[in-house]
C-alpha cells in the first residue's frame, strides 16, 4: 500500500510495526524538526517491503527522520506495493514540489531515467544505482562486497568454533533476495571472506527469485533456510530485505546463526540469534544528500559511493554473543577490514 503524508510516530521505523503515515500534508510543510521550515524539503519513494523491512527502507527513512530534526526538511514518503508504482511516485512528488526526492534501490533506475528529466529543477538521488547522464540525479551507490568480505570471514572463523550454535560440518549459507548485480556484490563478498580463512568450508547460496517480490517474501526466506540448514549450515547470512525475516524465523527455531545486513539486525529482533549483521549506511547516504541540497551544494550529475575506508559499512556488534567470539576470531575480522582499507586485500564484486 502507497502512503502519502507526515509521519508523526517515528517510534516504529526500525520494528517489524513500523509503515504508518498520517494525514496528508498538502506538500512539505515543516514536521517539527529542530531546525525549523526549510526551503529544502526532502522525500523518499520507498521500495517494495516499504517501511518495516528492517532494511534499506528503514535505513533511508531513519536518514530522512535525522534530517528533519536537523534542518526540518520533512518526512515525507511514499511506498511502493510493486514496480508499476514508480514513475507514478516520483512523479507525484515532484508535482507536489519537493527535492531532493530518493528512489530508494536499484529497481527504479528506469523510473528515474524517464522522469528526472521531466523536472530539472527537481534535485533526485537513486540509492544503490547509477543514473547516468542526468546533471540532476545523485547517484548513491555502496562497496557491499567489502562489509560481506568481514561476514565471511566471522561465518568461516566462528563456524570452526565449538558453541551451541554451530556444528562439525563447516557449512555456511547465503540468502539473497532478487538475483541482481547488486546482491551479487554481497555474495562474493562473502563466499570470499569465508575461504579466506576456511578453505575447507562449503558455501551454500541460494536467491529467493528473479522478481522484486523476492524482497518481501519471509515465507521463501524460511523455506530456504530450512533447506540451508537440512544441509548442515550454521551460519548463514542474508542480503535479502524483509524476505530475512524467515531466516530469523528458523534460526530461532533451530538454533543456528543468522547474520543480517544493512542495519543491527539484532537490535532489532533481540529473540533471534543474530551474530552480526552487515550495516550499509543508507540513513547517513540520504541524510548527506539532504544536507548537502540544504547547502547549495546537492552533488548532482555525481557518483557518490561509500565503503568501509569512508565509514558507509561496518560489521556490527557481536551485542549479547561477544562472550562466545574468541579474541583471536575478533583480530582476523579486524586485520582483514585493516588489510581491506589499505588496499591489500581486493575484494571482488562477482562471484567467482
Amino acid at each position: 500500500m502507497r502512503r502519502f503524508g507526515l509521519v508523526f510516530s517515528v517510534v516504529a521505523a526500525f520494528s517489524l510495526a513500523a509503515g504508518c503515515g498520517g494525514g496528508e500534508s498538502g506538500g512539505g510543510e515543516d514536521t517539527g524538526g529542530g531546525g525549523g521550515e526549510a526551503e529544502t524539503q526532502a522525500a523518499l519513494v520507498l521500495d517494495v517491503g516499504g517501511l518495516g523491512d528492517q532494511s534499506f527502507n528503514d535505513s533511508a527513512y531513519a536518514g530522512l527522520q535525522r534530517a528533519n530534526e536537523d534542518f526540518g526538511t520533512g518526512e515525507e514518503y511514499l511506498e511502493s506495493s510493486a514496480p508499476t508504482d514508480y514513475v507514478n511516485n516520483l512523479t507525484q512528488l515532484s508535482d507536489n514540489g519537493f527535492s531532493p526526492i530518493f528512489a530508494v534501490g536499484f529497481l527504479m533506475t528506469d523510473a528515474l531515467t524517464e522522469v528526472a528529466p521531466q523536472y530539472p529543477d527537481t534535485n533526485f538521488a537513486i540509492v544503490d544505482s547509477v543514473v547516468e547522464g542526468q546533471p540532476n540525479v545523485a547517484s548513491l551507490v555502496f562497496r557491499e562486497q567489502e562489509g560481506s568480505y568481514l561476514a565471511g570471514v566471522a561465518a568461516g572463523l566462528m563456524t570452526q568454533e565449538e558453541t551451541e550454535f554451530t556444528n562439525e560440518d563447516l557449512v555456511v549459507g547465503f540468502l539473497g533476495g532478487q538475483e541482481s548485480d547488486l546482491i551479487a556484490k554481497f555474495e562474493a563478498g562473502y563466499v570470499a571472506g569465508v575461504e579466506s580463512v576456511c578453505s575447507e568450508c562449503e558455501v551454500l547460496v541460494q536467491y529467493a527469485g528473479t522478481t522484486p517480490e523476492a524482497f518481501n517474501d519471509p515465507a521463501r526466506g524460511s523455506e530456504i533456510a530450512r533447506q540451508q540448514r537440512g544441509q548442515g549450515a550454521d551460519i548463514i547470512y542474508h542480503a535479502a530485505g524483509a524476505t530475512g525475516a524467515g531466516l530469523f524465523d528458523v534460526a530461532t527455531e533451530e538454533n543456528f546463526f543468522a547474520i543480517g545486513v544493512d542495519a543491527d539486525q539484532a537490535q532489532l529482533v533481540p529473540d533471534a540469534p543474530i551474530l552480526t549483521s552487515v550495516v550499509k549506511r543508507v540513513d547517513n547516504a540520504v541524510y548527506d544528500a539532504i544536507e548537502q541540497a540544504n547547502n547549495g551544494e546537492f552533488p548532482g550529475g555525481e557518483v557518490v559511493e561509500f565503503g568501509l575506508k569512508d565509514g558507509g559499512l561496518s560489521l556490527a556488534p557481536f551485542g549479547e554473543y561477544d562472550d562466545l567470539v574468541p579474541q583471536e576470531v575478533k583480530d582476523q575480522i579486524a586485520e582483514a577490514e585493516q588489510g581491506i582499507i589499505d588496499g591489500e586485500i581486493e575484494v571482488p564484486d562477482t562471484p567467482q
